[in-house]
């Protein structure tokens, strides 16, 4: 490993450290989805949670595979906005 990578590795280190002191969940790589870039797990959780009378009525209009529509929206409204 040469010493910009391991000087890179100890900042990420560092940063991921003062995230987590402050609040921030640590995910695991193994849930994360690169085809959609995120979390699904966690996007999901936080909308029906925060928002669950908005979520009922989504669930409604997509009563079959609800949390995949959903994703497919996410995805693309987070597409719209980095245009």
């Amino acid at each position: 490993m040469s010493k910009d990578t391991t000087q890179e590795r100890i900042f990420q280190d560092e940063m991921i450290a003062q995230m987590v002191a402050n609040g921030w969940k640590l995910g695991k790589s193994d849930r994360y989805d690169r085809k959609r870039a995120l979390y699904c797990e966690d996007a999901l959780h936080f909308v029906q949670t925060t928002q669950p009378k908005e979520w009922e009525k989504f669930a409604k209009v997509y009563p079959n595979d609800t949390e995949r529509h959903f994703l497919d929206a996410l995805v693309a409204q987070l597409k719209k906005s980095r245009q």
